[in-house]
């Protein structure tokens, strides 16, 4: 028999509806059960929507939250109120963290990471801060106007750049990649391709920001971080691009 697979290959069918499954399907394309390589074998995910249920919850009441923050006069203004949001979406992300530790904890290790790659990324990532400030200078767009948080909220505190920092490149940085690149790519993975969770990541990492022009550049940034992410099988080159990407677009608002 000659398969082809372009085509629905006979003799691959769905276990649940019985419906004929395209060669390399994970998940049937008639009823979204999981198809199973051994028939006999119980599944691992009864559906699309089981599996990825909690990254769906996770997302959808940030989206919120931070939609209330930034379109509403809900939290109070300038540093309490970023302070407030924020200390909401740690305690949110940190309870996700929990809940996919055995599932993420290898992507915190500290083995194979190549000091070479890691310098280059951080170098790379600090260009970057530097050619999206230029871009955004030239049509006279405020970056961190336009996702949540700037540096003057941090004027009237104590150390206005400390606070910065912790606030605009610390945190978004490890619990940015921990939502985004950790559990958010573990569960599509699940029922896509690396390469569709890439542009998925991608996607959904510009659009949370609520920010309908920085797009331009939070989608490619997105993008390559979850690259980097499946490629290397490990968060910290994320996270030091983050930070570095941040940290240098902050320093460059504090010195203007």
């Amino acid at each position: 028999m000659t398969t082809d697979n372009s085509i629905e290959v006979s003799g691959v069918q769905c276990q649940s509806c019985n419906g004929t499954v395209v060669a390399g399907d994970r998940f049937c394309g008639h009823c979204g059960k999981e198809v199973l390589s051994n028939p006999e074998s119980p599944p691992v995910q009864s559906d699309v929507i089981q599996t990825l249920a909690p990254t769906l919850v996770y997302y959808f009441v940030t989206l919120v939250l931070l939609a209330a923050y930034k379109l509403t006069d809900i939290f109070p203004p300038g540093f309490k109120g970023l302070a407030i949001i924020s200390g909401i979406d740690v305690i949110f992300v940190i309870a996700f963290w929990a809940f996919y530790f055995k599932e993420l904890r290898h992507l915190f290790s500290l083995n194979g990471l190549r000091l070479g790659l890691m310098s280059l990324t951080i170098v790379c990532a600090a260009i970057a801060g530097i050619m999206v400030t230029g871009l955004a200078n030239i049509i006279q767009f405020s970056i961190q106007d336009d996702v949540f948080y700037s540096t003057y909220l941090f004027e009237d505190t104590s150390t206005p750049f400390l606070w910065a920092v912790l606030f605009i490149c610390v945190q978004p940085a490890l619990f940015e990649e921990v939502t985004f690149r950790g559990f958010l790519f573990s569960n599509l993975s699940k029922v896509t391709s690396a390469g569709s969770a890439i542009y998925i990541t991608g996607f959904i990492f510009g659009i949370i920001h609520l920010a309908v022009i920085s797009m331009l550049w939070l989608v490619p940034l997105g993008l390559i971080f979850a690259f980097m992410r499946m490629k290397y099988n490990t968060l910290w080159y994320g996270i030091a691009a983050h930070f570095t990407y941040n940290f240098v677009i902050t320093l460059i608002d504090f010195w203007a």
